[in-house]
């Protein structure tokens, strides 16, 4: 029977994994000047799309976290787990990555600061995209999972990844 807590030799693993996140986080923020915070549900929401929205650009260390679709779009327990743990270090003594390419940075900053319906909307537009062959079916898919988005948040969401198209393309 599993307890849900996580064993010291898993707690090692997931520091292990969150440290080069965390950085990652780090250097989005200085290029959005937003910075992420696990003490909020906004700031673990922010958190999770944004690791996401690395994930799926190919960021290396965001790829050892797996993502489901969950209430309010792509969701990982590992993350969560992962993040709790650096909490009491705090996200922002962990330095600041050097890894993340200068483009990555640019486009996951900018849209780590947009709102959190955005954001839900085009994580969960994305992940449905990898395993749906077309654009439109995608979206009817999307929409069919978050009703609760209304056609103005589709239109924004439409129109970014029109003007960012290397976004769909990625990984």
């Amino acid at each position: 029977m599993t307890t849900g807590r996580t064993l010291p030799q898993e707690e090692g693993a997931l520091r292990k994994q969150a440290l080069p996140i965390a950085k990652a986080l780090n250097a989005v923020a200085a290029e959005s000047g937003r910075l992420f915070t696990m003490r909020t549900q906004s700031g673990r929401f922010r958190i999770q799309k944004t690791v996401y929205l690395l994930r799926h650009t190919g960021y290396p260390p965001a790829q050892k976290f797996e993502f489901n679709i969950y209430h309010t779009g792509p969701y990982s327990p590992d993350l969560a787990r992962a993040y709790y743990l650096l909490e009491d270090e705090g996200i922002h003594s962990a330095g600041v990555a050097g890894d993340v390419p200068a483009d990555v940075l640019t486009l996951v900053g900018r849209i780590s600061t947009m709102s959190e319906r955005f954001l839900e909307g085009l994580t969960t537009l994305l992940d449905v995209r990898t395993q749906t062959p077309t654009a439109g079916s995608a979206l009817a898919q999307s929409k069919f999972i978050k009703p609760h988005l209304d056609d103005s948040v589709w239109r924004e969401v439409r129109a970014f990844l029109q003007a960012h198209p290397a976004l769909i393309t990625a990984t």
